[in-house]
């Protein structure tokens, strides 16, 4: 099955790429609206044949129709309760029971919120998270809403604290990990829930250690060495010095050597210059909820972005910032990005490699190999 030109099998790898090895204990936190049930679904989905899933406030028929909508297809493989919140301690024995009768590989309780707001309590919770771990070998694992999370953290080995905010410019989600049990922890990973494709992470945890150089036979071999997988290219100039011309050129140069490059122009005219050069493009308007939906849906091994600026001027210096980490994160997953802009606004430190573009002439200003510092007429 092909999702936007993407098969199942793609959104699965993309998946695996930003997997965290959660066993044991992991709580899920953060606001409504976060993807807390859907980050749930899109780990035991992708890493269990067998799930044990208990909601405390949607039905079954709801619950697989939402995640089927979203490509968690989970069929046989998910065994649903229904929870009662009612007497509590005589509902989670019922459910040790259960989990014990269908051997699931993984137990979700949604949410620990509603469950503690019954009057289950903290001490019947820890009971049954000690029996089905350590007694069963279950991974658990526990969404929340914020204000209770700190009241069970200290049960989990993982703890992952979600963010969601919506602001003019569209709707950001990051999934800060707070812990992992034997793992590095610390980071943070900007995510996009999709219909069809479900969560997807822009930048996952993967870091490539590896720079891989690409050649382009044109120009910018001179100035700066080529085009480099795993860095962050800004290619800087005032408008009309053909900024958009390089990017596409050297797109066109890596297409005709087998390197199938992406542009996203954000705010429109993108697909009328790529036209002429034969580039895949995708038009994004001013939002970055889409535009982070582009970045996380592709598959090119080299991206070049125009228009980013667009988003500071509306919006202030802190949005293109926050943009700017983020194609950071996602070039140190071993992509080559490429962004042109008008000015550095003091980002360069972001920045792996510079060429200033003026009059069609370019000069290498930072990167790993080229004559920095000489200018060539292109």
């Amino acid at each position: 099955m092909r999702i936007g030109g993407y098969t199942k099998k793609y959104f699965r790898e993309r998946a695996a790429i930003g997997s965290m090895m959660l066993r044991g204990v992991t709580l899920v936190y953060g606001p409504p609206g976060a993807g807390k049930t859907t980050f749930a679904a899109w780990y035991t989905y992708n890493s269990y044949d067998r799930v044990f899933w208990v909601s405390a406030f949607e039905d079954e028929e709801t619950f697989r129709r939402n995640m089927a909508a979203l490509g968690y297809n989970f069929g046989g493989k998910l065994v649903y309760w229904e929870a009662v919140l009612a007497g509590a301690e005589a509902f989670f024995n019922t459910l040790l029971d259960a989990v014990a009768r269908e051997k699931p590989q993984a137990l979700v309780i949604d949410s620990v919120t509603e469950f503690l707001a019954a009057g289950g309590g903290l001490d019947i919770l820890h009971n049954i998270i000690y029996r089905a771990v350590k007694q069963s070998g279950v991974d658990v694992f526990l969404t929340a809403e914020r204000e209770v999370a700190q009241r069970v953290a200290y049960v989990a080995d993982n703890v992952i604290e979600l963010f969601y905010e919506v602001y003019p410019y569209g709707a950001v989600r990051e999934a800060v990990v707070r812990k992992i049990r034997g793992g590095r922890a610390g980071y943070t990973m900007p995510y996009v829930i999709l219909e069809g494709a479900g969560l997807l992470f822009i930048a996952p945890s993967s870091v490539s250690r590896q720079v891989e150089r690409l050649e382009t036979l044109t120009c910018i071999d001179e100035v700066v060495g080529g085009i480099y997988k795993g860095l962050l290219h800004a290619f800087v100039g005032p408008p009309g010095a053909g900024k958009t011309w390089h990017m596409l050129n050297v797109a066109r140069s890596l297409r005709d050597r087998g390197v199938e490059p992406l542009l996203i122009s954000i705010s429109g005219a993108g697909s009328i210059y790529a036209e002429k050069f034969g580039v895949e493009t995708i038009d994004v308007g001013l939002d970055l909820g889409e535009f982070y939906a582009a970045l996380a849906t592709s598959k090119a091994p080299v991206i070049f972005i125009r228009g980013l600026e667009t988003f500071s001027k509306l919006y202030g210096i802190q949005l293109l910032y926050t943009a700017v980490r983020t194609l950071l994160k996602l070039a140190r997953t071993g992509r080559a990005v490429v962004v042109s802009l008008r000015d550095l606004y003091d980002l360069d430190v972001l920045f792996d490699v510079i060429v200033k573009i003026e009059d069609r002439a370019v000069t290498g200003v930072r990167a790993p190999g080229g004559k920095i510092g000489e200018r060539v007429r292109c």
